[in-house]
């Protein structure tokens, strides 16, 4: 799932080396979250208008990745397939100026899964990358720090 996103200003703060976070209370300004059982179509569009809201500025193609939640066999093997679907595609396809928008019904489950990938990705792999995480903050630090050596602009959109 993908769109084109237009790009404008778009304000940041709270530098840390080559992370820029920006946290985003989206459930009161944005789109409204879909219940945790709702089809990954579901999922995928409300990620697709976090994604429009808050990289606003990003003028490459969006990624969008619906974390499963939960502990099924599908969905344990869901989210490996994503962990290394994604290093693999970083290079190739997803270049400097694009959105990478992460995001799923399990906040538990989309952190974990946020803060264990960048262990497959190169350092500077992702340099000039924007990438969303779209879950609550209570991973913010672990994530901000997994992310330090991939080069990327970090951003939070709270569910």
């Amino acid at each position: 799932m993908s769109m084109m996103i237009a790009g404008c200003s778009h304000p940041t703060s709270g530098t840390s080396s080559a992370i820029v976070a920006h946290t985003t209370a989206s459930a009161t300004t944005g789109p409204a979250k879909p219940i945790a059982t709702a089809d990954d179509t579901t999922w995928g569009n409300y990620l697709a208008e976090q994604g429009k809201l808050h990289g606003k500025d990003v003028l490459g193609h969006p990624y969008i990745y619906v974390i499963p939640g939960g502990d099924s066999i599908a969905a344990t093997t869901r989210r490996k397939n994503e962990a290394q679907s994604i290093p693999t595609a970083i290079g190739p396809i997803v270049i400097p100026g694009s959105l990478l928008v992460l995001g799923g019904p399990d906040p538990q489950q989309t952190n974990a899964f946020v803060v264990a990938l960048p262990k497959a990705i190169k350092a500077g792999g992702l340099t000039g990358v924007v990438v969303l995480i779209v879950s609550d903050t209570t991973q913010k630090d672990a994530i901000t720090r997994a992310y330090a050596s991939t080069g990327a602009t970090l951003r939070f959109a709270v569910m």
